[in-house]
């Protein structure tokens, strides 16, 4: 199994400087007098691939609500879900649904929460741009490819007419949500892979080393892949009706197929009986769909936001349940 790669960060309500590559510099809005009122933050962690989202939000906000201080962590899915079921953070940002194991932290926690979809991504499968014999891979050929005890070590292993090379793969560890959603459509089981893959800190970095190995194969968020694409080779995937390649079309019709995925943002309902932080939400659902298209993702249907804003406005009402637990799970004999 991959390593798990955990990465936790106490976020300071009032940052003078960030220093941690995995933070996104908080943004701190001043009021028309040029004071911030102090000890106000909101707080969001999680998905390297969602954050992007929020940070172009609390930017925009920044400019029109004075003193309100958003501080974005991009990690994990899994870091950012643990941090906000311990009542760390107000948001928690996912490339995946939670999970049974991470409700029940959160029930056990008493953190009630509420789930909006704010986008969607493809995973892209990337090769160095000299292999020129791999452009499209079936969905089986990558579930051999990545499967547990995988006995794939060579191109020609996949198809007797490519390359007697070695192939080398890359990707992110165990609490990446993109790895996470990537094992579940391909090798069937989340969470689940072939273990002698090298396991990046990143995105950025599965990136980097596929452009630098000509036999390297990784998987990324469809965005970092359009940000590297002049150093990376992209795969179409067959998953039974021909190669189709991610686009923002296809992502969004579901042609692309299994590898398209909605995003996430959860809120907590205690977070949201803050003022400021339902004025955030209010302010970034009113434009969710220019926010991710300007991150490089695909919006979600302009109903989705609709409903997101109803929701959003019930919950602070106190309108609705939540969408998650309201009570401590407790254990049967």
């Amino acid at each position: 199994m991959p390593v798990h790669h955990r990465r936790r960060t106490v976020l300071m309500a009032v940052m003078l400087t960030l220093a941690a590559p995995t933070f996104v510099a908080p943004v701190v809005a001043q009021g028309d007098t040029g004071t911030p009122i102090a000890g106000v933050a909101i707080v969001a962690a999680g998905s390297a691939t969602v954050g992007p989202i929020l940070q172009a939000a609390a930017e925009a906000f920044a400019a029109q609500e004075p003193g309100i201080e958003v501080a974005i962590e991009r990690s994990s899915s899994g870091a950012g879900i643990e941090r906000f079921c311990n009542g760390e953070t107000d948001l928690a940002t996912s490339g995946r649904r939670i999970r049974d194991d991470e409700a029940a932290a959160c029930a056990e926690a008493g953190v009630a929460y509420d789930e909006f979809e704010v986008a969607y991504d493809g995973v892209a499968v990337v090769v160095n741009p000299a292999n020129e014999a791999v452009a499209c891979l079936t969905q089986g050929q990558l579930g051999r490819l990545w499967e547990p005890d995988s006995a794939v070590r060579i191109w020609q292993d996949l198809d007797p007419g490519w390359p007697a090379e070695p192939i080398v793969l890359y990707g992110t560890g165990s609490e990446s949500g993109t790895y996470q959603f990537f094992t579940q459509e391909i090798v069937g089981e989340e969470g689940v892979s072939r273990g002698d893959y090298e396991v990046t800190d990143g995105h950025p970095t599965t990136a980097e080393r596929v452009a630098a190995d000509a036999n390297g194969l990784g998987f990324l968020p469809y965005p970092r892949y359009v940000e590297n694409q002049d150093r990376l080779k992209l795969v179409a995937v067959d998953a039974g009706g021909g190669c189709v390649e991610p686009t923002a079309e296809t992502i969004r019709d579901g042609s692309y197929t299994p590898l398209s995925r909605p995003l996430y943002v959860y809120a907590s309902r205690a977070s949201l009986a803050r003022p400021e932080v339902a004025k955030f939400l209010r302010f970034y659902l009113t434009d969710a769909a220019m926010y991710s298209e300007q991150v490089g993702l695909v919006a979600s249907a302009e109903e989705v936001y609709v409903a997101n804003r109803t929701k959003l406005e019930d919950a602070v009402a106190g309108a609705s349940a939540p969408d998650g637990p309201v009570t401590i799970a407790t254990p049967t004999a």
